[in-house]
C-alpha cells in the first residue's frame, strides 16, 4: 500500500467511516467574556432604544453625546468623540441633529478658532434629565431581573476595564514602544 491510500478515509459501500480515534472531540468554541459583554450591550442598547429613546426621537448615539454635552457643560468635539468612542464624522452628523433640535450650541473655541465647543441648551439639559430618568428605571428593572441589586459594582468594573485598556493603549503608542 503507497502512502497517498493510506491517508485517505475509508469507505465502505460508499459510506464514509472516519478513522476511530480514542481521544474525544474538541469541545466547540464559545466566546470568552468580553464578547459575551459587547452583545450582551449591544442587546441592552438596542432594548433601550426600542423602549425608552424611540419615543424621543433618539438613538443611544444623540443620547450619549447629549447626556456627556450636559454633564460637562463645555466641551469640545474631539473630547466628545474620544470619550463616547466614535468616530468625528459620526459625531458631527449627531451634534447636526441635536442643534437642529435646538438641544445644543456649537461654538467655536475663544482662544483656538481651529476648534469647535458644544454647550447644551435648557432644553437639551430638561430632555436629558427626563430621558435619564427612564433609562435609569429601566436599567434598574433590567439588573433587578438579572439578580443584580445595584449597577454600581457593574459599573465600577466596566471603569477600570476601561481604565486599564486606555492605559495599556497610551504605553503601547508611545513611540519605540514595542509591540
Amino acid at each position: 500500500m503507497n502512502a497517498a491510500m493510506q491517508r485517505r478515509p475509508r469507505q465502505i459501500a460508499g459510506i464514509y467511516r472516519p478513522p476511530v480515534t480514542n481521544r474525544p472531540p474538541p469541545p466547540p468554541p464559545r466566546p470568552g467574556p468580553l464578547a459575551q459583554l459587547f452583545r450582551t450591550a449591544n442587546t441592552i442598547r438596542a432594548h433601550l432604544e426600542h423602549t425608552v429613546l424611540r419615543d424621543e426621537g433618539m438613538t443611544w448615539t444623540t443620547y450619549d453625546v447629549l447626556v456627556l454635552i450636559c454633564a460637562r457643560r463645555v466641551i469640545d468635539t474631539r473630547t466628545t468623540a474620544v470619550e463616547i468612542g466614535i468616530a468625528k464624522a459620526t459625531l458631527t452628523n449627531t451634534v447636526g441633529l441635536l442643534v437642529d433640535r435646538g438641544l445644543v450650541r456649537r461654538n467655536l473655541h475663544e482662544h483656538d478658532r481651529r476648534r469647535v465647543v458644544l454647550r447644551p441648551t435648557p432644553e437639551g439639559v430638561d430632555l436629558a434629565r427626563r430621558i435619564q430618568g427612564r433609562v435609569d428605571a429601566e436599567q434598574t428593572r433590567l439588573l433587578a431581573t438579572a439578580g443584580i441589586s445595584s449597577g454600581d459594582g457593574l459599573a465600577r468594573a466596566l471603569r477600570q476595564l476601561a481604565t486599564t485598556s486606555r492605559a495599556h493603549k497610551a504605553l503601547t503608542n508611545q513611540p519605540g514602544a514595542g509591540r
